[in-house]
């Protein structure tokens, strides 16, 4: 017995968009980073498949421009994609902070409670 995916309807900046967790493996099956490269600031939302964390935005970006729609990546926010991809089943994983951009706030923020002794521990 063949399984059809149920399509999903969204509404994405006051527009409709319909997708179903088929079309986003067939789409991102062709994904590669190098189509996408990575500018400003890095996500902390990734897009869990076959093994391969993709940055959430990128991914739905990916998906619609795929799907002949016309958004750009600042035409929606984290949000918006992690309720997309949750409500179609996939799993979202949040990475971890940047450790250099932490260290560029030493001695502005305390780390542990004395700024100046967390500076003097990390750069020794």
């Amino acid at each position: 017995m063949l399984i059809v995916e149920e399509k999903k309807e969204f509404t994405l900046r006051g527009k409709k968009i319909t997708i179903c967790k088929d079309d986003v493996l067939k789409i991102l099956s062709k994904y590669k980073e190098e189509s996408y490269p990575q500018k400003g600031q890095t996500s902390n939302y990734y897009l869990v498949l076959e093994g391969k964390l993709i940055p959430i935005k990128k991914a739905l970006l990916f998906v619609l421009e795929d799907l002949g729609h016309d958004f750009t990546i600042l035409d929606f926010v984290t949000h918006d994609a992690v309720r997309i991809f949750r409500a179609l089943g996939f799993p979202i994983v949040v990475g971890k902070g940047n450790k250099n951009l932490l260290k560029s706030f030493i001695g502005s923020l305390s780390l542990q409670g004395n700024a100046i002794e967390d500076k003097k521990n990390i750069y020794e």
